[in-house]
């Protein structure tokens, strides 16, 4: 009987190790080697975000000046007044008026009447007051130099003034951060073309080319 020979699996499994270790060993290399990817000058983003908080300041102090906000939504609700007729009328159910002893934790109206116009009042404001003069536009040369533009109403100048001095990086105001985020910024190359007669010699003033034919 002819014996037939097969091939023995055992140079396979080291073929297949050997290619492994290599696969391995490459991706090892890839990994702890340092690849330098050019990007966005980190200054630009700085400046971008710089830019950014002096605009949501701006924007912040012309909605105080065009909308009289509430303290909060109790005051909407005159709760004082509320509180003021429970106080009242609802004392009398029991051991009489306690107006002055509620006094002590809180501002109540006394006397017992409800007279809310604080919706309606807001209302006023926001029909009547919708473009306010004394909310002024603001130019880039403005939140750079920290300056409010003139015309500006009382509660847009506190706006302005709490972002000027809002602790950014520690010490700066929103608008000394912008002017030194974008002072900061790299200058760019400027060239001098006033001597060039071609299209060529600016692209060789440019450093684009060595040499014009």
């Amino acid at each position: 009987m002819r014996h037939i020979s097969r091939p023995s699996g055992k140079p396979f499994l080291s073929a297949l190790c050997a290619f492994t270790t290599l696969l391995l060993f490459s991706v090892t290399a890839r990994a702890a080697s340092p690849h330098a990817v050019a990007g966005c000058d980190p200054t630009v983003w700085t400046a971008m975000t710089a830019k950014a908080a002096a605009q949501v300041a701006y924007d912040a102090a012309v909605t105080d000046e065009l909308i009289n906000k509430p303290d909060s939504v109790l005051t909407l609700t005159c709760f004082s007044d509320a509180a003021g007729v429970s106080a009242k009328n609802g004392g009398a159910i029991f051991s009489g008026d306690f107006t002055t002893q509620l006094q002590t934790i809180m501002p109540v109206t006394g006397g017992g009447s409800y007279n809310c116009t604080a919706i309606g009042t807001l209302e006023d404001e926001i029909l009547n007051h919708g473009v306010d003069t004394g909310a002024p536009f603001a130019t880039f040369n403005d939140l750079m130099s920290g300056k409010a533009p003139s015309g500006g109403g009382s509660d847009f100048t506190a706006g302005w003034k709490a972002a000027s001095t809002a602790s950014i990086n520690g010490t700066q105001g929103v608008f000394q951060n912008l002017n030194t985020a974008v002072n900061a910024l790299p200058k760019p190359t400027t060239f001098d073309f006033s001597q060039d007669k071609s299209s060529c010699d600016v692209l060789k003033t440019a450093g684009i080319v060595q040499s014009c034919p």
